[in-house]
Parts: structure tokens; sequence; C-alpha cells
């Protein structure tokens, strides 16, 4: 093959990748920025699981009034010794009676089931706090992976730029005749192979947009904020500890509820007298009487003591829960701190060491090459070692802040998250 008949695809190639790359640029240069605190806004606006919480919350507290409320009385009538036979045909000497009678809560059994009522109402908003935090989490994740995306397409495009710079240089090598017809074929090959690697990052940055947009039911007319996301220093793990976990916290308010459980039982152990007066009308003598009674179950099949047991048992269940998550939550801290230093150092090494030496490797070979000292396979192989760091950089620093968000889950770092009502634009 001649070298008119390589160069003419090759040109073919270039335009397609111009013209690509051009209309990439115009989209992200028009589509407006979105940093990690919009989408943190516009995820808790658009978040039917956070509404839901809130109407628990409602509920719960609904709960609290219905369980403060008094025990409703009762309006009992009664019609005795009517429609027999004889003496007491129809109402002859019917007996009527009407009285009201009214439980009374001896052993406090309304201030305890009140209280019972507070702590699950606390669990409720507890629970719903947790809710909230994974959803920033997701948030956050999405966004990472959204960043990520963006890097790698930045470092395709950069690839594509130098595959570019080794085309033209190596057509006019050939066209010289300083390089053999199979050079400007292989440098073919890298552009498009450079090119197809540019439609995959871009093909991959749209895909991460959509889903981060997705917890907005949004389109993904956004770009992503690169800024934060090689800047190290100002992703600093958070000073608070375990203590501050969201699910510890849900577990206090759980062993906070079945402590209330146990004064509810307890309060039940003294039974509840029901007293009732009315009056009874005699149809017969056409007089009338009053009726007083007071009715005490007695306490002598059940004294309660089983439900006691069983809120004790409970509640002593709640605590060993409560300590078990500490240790986790603590494992889990520790973890997500050596994960953040691991790749803390993994990058400083990177921009320290591995990228100056495969940039100033790069240039030099491609400057040899044009001066005829090098192949062009160095070069290549000089730009693969590149582009591989690059993206060894991207996928490191992901993992940095994946690690730094899971630890903010941890503690609770989210709690100061605004919806989009809220945020400060």
């Amino acid at each position: 093959m001649s070298y008119r008949n390589l160069a003419i695809p090759c040109g073919i190639v270039c335009l397609a990748v111009l013209l690509t790359a051009g209309d990439a640029v115009a989209q992200a240069a028009g589509a407006p920025l979105l940093r990690l605190e919009d989408a943190f806004a516009r995820a808790l606006s658009n978040a039917p699981v956070l509404q839901a919480a809130n109407e628990a919350s409602r509920a719960a507290d609904a709960g609290i009034l219905l369980a403060d409320r008094r025990i409703n009385p009762t309006l009992d009538i009664g019609v005795e010794n009517a429609a027999g036979s004889g003496a007491y045909h129809l109402l002859d000497r019917a007996e009527t009676t009407l009285s009201i009678s009214q439980t009374l809560e001896r052993g406090g059994d309304r201030a305890a089931r009140t209280g019972l009522a507070r702590t699950e109402a606390n669990a409720v908003r507890a629970d719903g706090a947790v809710r909230r935090q994974d959803i920033l989490l997701d948030v956050e994740l999405a966004y990472i992976t959204a960043q990520t995306a963006a890097a790698d397409l930045a470092v395709a495009n950069d690839r594509l730029a130098v595959a570019k710079e080794i085309v033209a240089t190596v057509d006019r090598r050939v066209k010289a005749a300083r390089d053999p017809l199979m050079a400007a074929s292989r440098a073919q090959a890298l552009l498009a192979e450079a090119d197809i690697a540019v439609r995959s990052a871009r093909l991959a940055d749209e895909a991460a947009r959509r889903r981060l947009a997705s917890y907005w039911r949004s389109e993904a007319a956004f770009s992503i904020d690169l800024s934060s996301f090689g800047n190290l220093a100002a992703k600093d793990a958070p000073e608070s500890g375990a203590n501050a976990s969201p699910e510890i916290t849900r577990a206090r308010a759980e062993e906070d509820r079945a402590t209330a459980a146990v004064q509810v039982e307890r309060a039940r152990v003294r039974p509840d007298a029901t007293v009732s007066a009315g009056v009874r009308y005699f149809h017969e003598y056409d007089e009338a009487a009053l009726v007083v009674g007071v009715s005490i179950p007695l306490s002598i099949w059940n004294t309660n003591s089983a439900a006691l047991d069983r809120a004790e048992a409970e509640r002593a269940k709640s605590r060993l829960e409560t300590e078990a998550l500490k240790r986790n939550v603590a494992r889990e801290l520790a973890s997500a701190a050596a994960q953040i230093d691991i790749a803390r150092a993994e990058v400083e090494s990177i921009d320290a060491q591995l990228l100056p030496a495969a940039r100033q490797t790069l240039d030099r070979a491609r400057e040899g090459y044009a001066a005829g000292g090098f192949s062009y396979l160095d070069v290549l192989d000089a730009q693969r070692v590149l582009v591989d760091a690059q993206l060894r950089r991207n996928a490191t620093l992901a993992s940095y802040h994946r690690a730094r968000a899971a630890l903010a889950r941890l503690t609770g770092a989210y709690a100061g998250a605004a919806p989009a009502g809220e945020i400060s634009r």
C-alpha cells in the first residue's frame, strides 16, 4: 500500500476525532457546574424515603398524644326482670340501671405509657437520620464515580492529543523515507485506539452523570467539579469518633425504648381499679335509687412477671447490641482511616515520582523520535506508561474519596447538608 493510500484514511480519522472532540468541549463548556453540595441539596429535596421518614415522625408524635390520654369512661345501660311471664310481663317489674364506670390507673401506667411513646418517637427520628445519612453517602459515592469518569475522560483526551502528534510526526518521517510504511499504519492504529478510548470514556462519563442525576430524577445536563478530586488536603478525615455514628444514636434510642417498655410492664404489675356510679329505676314502684361499685382484678394467676422478665431481657439485649455496634463501628473507622492513609501515600508517591518520570520519558521519547534517535515504538511505550500512571492516580483518588466518604458516614458528618431550598447558592 502506498503512502497516499495510507494518508487518506488517516486524515479522515483525524478529522473525525477533531470534530467529536470539538463537540465534547463545546458541550462541557456550556453545561453548568455541579458541586457536591448542590448534588446533596437536590437529592435531599427529592427523596421519597426522607418524606416517608417525616411522615413516620409525625405519626410517632401523634402516638405521644395518644398515649398521654386518659382512659375514656364507659356508659352502661341494663334492664333486668323484663319481658317475662306472669307478674314480670313486659316491663311491669323491670329494673333499669344507667351507670358510668371509669378505670383508674393506679401504677403510673399513663406516665410510663407516654414515656414509651416518646422513646419510640426518638427511635423513629434516629432511624430517619440514618436514612438521610445513607442517601447522602450514596450521592457522594455516585459523585465520586462521576468525578473519576470525568478525570479518565480528560486522560483519554490527552492521550488522543499525543496520538495526533505522533501521527503527524510519523507522516513527516514516512514522507521523508526515514520510517517504513508500517510505521504510518501503526500510527493510524494508535490514533484509532485513542479515539475508541475517548468514546468509551465519554460514554462512561455520561452514564456516571445520569446515575448521579437519578437521585433527583433530572437530566444529566451538568459538568462535574474536578477541583476537589485531586485535592487531598480538602478531604481530611473528620475528627469525631464512633460516638457520633448515627447507627449508635439509633441503637441508643432503641435501648431507651426498651427501658421505657420495662417501666410500662412494671406499672402494669399493680392492677387498675374500676369505679362506677349510676341510678336504678324500679318500674313496679316507680322509684329510683343510686348504684355504686368498685372492681379490682385479683393478681392470682397472672402477676405480669413474665411480661416484665421479657421486657428486661429485651433491654439487656439492646444494651449488648449497642456495645457490639460500637465495636464494629470502631473497627470500620480504623479500616477507613487506614484506607485513607494508604491512598494518600500512593497518590503523593505517584505525583512526586511516577508522573514526573513518565512525563519526562514521553517528552524525551518524542523529541528523540523527531530527531531520529528513537523508534516510534519507544514513544508508544512511553505514552502507555504515562496513561497507565494517570489512570492509576484517578483510581487511587477515587479509593481515597470513597474511604473518606465512608468515614464521614460512620461519624455522622453529613448532618450539615441542606435541601435545595436551604442551601446558599
